[in-house]
């Protein structure tokens, strides 16, 4: 149900029908009933399990939440779910082989690989599934604002490191801005590229694709491939990867986090 419905409530916010405080409020609305129907376990597992699913049938999908609030109309959605349902099967129809990378990187991720190794791997398989020239792992400092390039790829890559981006500047600032994708097949062309980042670099960025990144609870980055091989533009079927990429490197993140936040609890006992 939580795929889904961020899928659909991203659709509508990315098409200029809900704004991303309606969906916000949503989904918390959503959340809400979610967590009111929750019950600690009986002894007997098969039995809570019965029980839980029972209750999750009641629990109202996010484009019912959607018509009850009045943010849209039946007309309006029934198109969306269709759009959101080709999108389900585009995803079965990816190829095997760039599916099979991404499981890789989710087996890494539960490995005991450092973070840092990690995430460089992840950037690397971005560039592999989306036939990108280079990319970056960009980090929100929550305290300035600005998008850091704690993980860049490809030419001249050791130039980024550590390089901060101004808050809402780039391609970059506006996806962590607006919290969705963007594809952009001229750079040049787009008043949101920060064309700085190509004279550190002494490259020439031509075309790009950014993806938010998130924990559960919080934005806290963005991924970026740069550049497609063969001059071709970056598509949905690459966005769609990028974003699975993206949550397996927010899920690494989290979990190095919440480790180091338990490894320094332990050293105050």
């Amino acid at each position: 149900m939580n795929i889904n419905s961020h899928l659909l409530g991203d659709l509508l916010k990315n098409m200029g029908i809900i704004t991303k405080e309606q969906l916000e409020e949503v989904l918390q609305l959503q959340k809400g009933l979610v967590s009111d129907t929750v019950s600690e376990p009986d002894v007997n597992p098969a039995d809570f399990i019965t029980k839980s699913r029972k209750k999750d049938s009641d629990i109202p999908m996010l484009g019912q939440v959607l018509l009850d609030k009045g943010y849209i109309t039946k007309d309006l959605l029934d198109p969306i779910l269709a759009m959101q349902n080709r999108q389900v099967r585009e995803l079965r129809l990816l190829s095997s082989e760039k599916l099979s990378l991404i499981i890789q990187i989710g087996l890494i991720i539960n490995s005991t690989v450092e973070l840092v190794d990690v995430l460089s791997l992840i950037m690397k398989y971005s560039n592999i599934v989306t036939d990108a020239e280079a990319s970056t792992l960009m980090l929100l400092d929550e305290d300035t604002g600005e998008m850091v390039f704690s993980v860049p790829t490809g030419p001249n890559a050791d130039a980024l490191k550590d390089i901060r981006i101004p808050p809402r500047v780039g391609v970059a600032g506006w996806v962590a801005e607006n919290q969705q994708y963007v594809i952009v097949e001229d750079a040049k062309k787009d008043p949101r590229f920060y064309d700085e980042i190509d004279n550190m670099t002494g490259s020439e960025t031509k075309s790009l694709l950014c993806v938010p990144m998130r924990t559960k609870r919080k934005l806290i980055g963005a991924l970026e491939v740069i550049n497609k091989a063969n001059q071709a533009y970056f598509t949905e079927d690459d966005a769609l990867l990028l974003n699975i990429l993206s949550h397996q490197a927010a899920i690494a993140i989290e979990n190095a986090m919440l480790f180091d936040s338990i490894q320094n609890q332990l050293k105050e006992k």
